[in-house]
């Protein structure tokens, strides 16, 4: 395994908020925005869940004809209200607040950015770029001058390595304090596959989804283990499996994770509920300074894939603590699986160039 990668943090380092109130707040209120609202409010952790929408004046278009306005918060005050009301089902003592401007942020520890359009059917995440970037970009020259010194931004509007991307450039602040929620809920996925079709516990697989959210995503089977056996070994020994058979079965398990949003999306128009609680786990690491490995999306440097990916946000192993990215731990891949996460880097590299916000 490459050797762990300070980025200029000190790993005792605790940001004060650690010990005060925690607070999260959610830009964007649609269906991925109000399930990530909800699925925060229940954890213990947590003392305030924020959330805030767009307010967009009515306005004559082009040929004169009046456009109505839209006020997204008539949602949110709706939300709060509705979700506050169960307070007192909760072993913790968390609320919900609506925001009416960006003030909101000011003593969030982590903001989370679902603003945007959603995906559609058949449609996939990089073709949402056009339409999101300016939307998140938006929401950055905003939320700017209401980010304290420690506060984490977490990008789920997708494409979100691009939007992270965005987002880096748009604040101006260290890139470790600028994530994307990467391939997080990807990587859930993947365990949860093989763990079925091995008939074993999620929790003993250690499999992770890297490169781009999407379309060119990576399964990275050469650093995969059940427990402490690498996965192809387990394979062969316990499941008789091996060879070109095997690679086609854990192409296929690959295959289901890559489809699976597809799949949520034609029955239902939307992923939310697995997404809110990918959304969840990744701001608990932050909240409570827990120094977990997560595959977020994170701004590559010069020692990340021999350099080759630097200056691209894409999904590598990362700690995640109480500061954001404290280090980026990817281990050495197969030169097969190496070769797929940089091409995956020079798609998002493409798209990058592309933007114009």
């Amino acid at each position: 395994m490459d050797k762990i990668r300070e980025l200029g943090l000190k790993g005792a380092e605790k940001m004060a908020k650690v010990f005060g109130k925690k607070k999260v707040v959610v830009v964007g209120d649609g269906r991925v925005g109000s399930s990530a609202v909800f699925a925060l409010f229940q954890q213990s952790w947590i003392n305030e869940v924020g959330v805030i929408d767009v307010v967009l004046p009515g306005h004559k278009d082009e040929n004169g004809e009046w456009v109505k306005g839209f006020n997204a918060m008539h949602n949110v005050e709706g939300d709060a209200l509705d979700m506050n009301d169960g307070a007192s089902f909760l072993n913790g003592n968390g609320r919900v607040v609506e925001g009416c401007d960006y003030s909101i942020c000011d003593d969030a520890d982590a903001v989370v950015i679902t603003s945007g359009a959603p995906q559609k059917p058949g449609q996939t995440r990089l073709e949402l770029l056009g339409a999101n970037a300016s939307i998140v970009a938006g929401v950055c020259k905003q939320l700017k001058s209401h980010l304290n010194d420690h506060c984490v931004v977490i990008v789920v509007s997708n494409p979100c390595d691009v939007l992270a991307w965005v987002a880096y450039k748009t604040l101006g602040i260290d890139s470790k304090r600028v994530i994307g929620s990467g391939c997080v809920l990807d990587s859930s996925r993947l365990k949860q596959e093989i763990g079925d079709d091995l008939g074993i516990d999620y929790r003993s697989v250690n499999a992770t989804i890297i490169g781009e959210h999407g379309d060119s995503e990576v399964a990275a089977y050469s650093a995969a283990s059940i427990g402490t056996t690498p996965i192809r070994q387990y394979y062969e020994e316990y499941k008789g499996i091996s060879g070109a058979e095997l690679d086609a079965h854990l192409e296929k398990i690959h295959y289901n994770v890559w489809h699976s949003a597809y799949d949520v999306i034609n029955l239902k128009r939307a992923t939310n509920y697995a997404i809110a609680l990918s959304i969840t786990r990744i701001c608990k690491a932050i909240l409570t300074d827990e120094k977990v490995i997560l595959p977020v999306s994170v701004l590559c440097d010069k020692h990340v894939l021999g350099g080759k990916a630097e200056g691209v946000y894409l999904s590598v192993p990362s700690i995640l603590g109480a500061n954001g990215v404290e280090a980026i731990v990817a281990p050495e891949y197969s030169k097969e699986d190496t070769e797929a996460v940089l091409k995956s880097a020079e798609t998002l590299r493409e798209n990058c160039a592309k933007v114009q916000f």
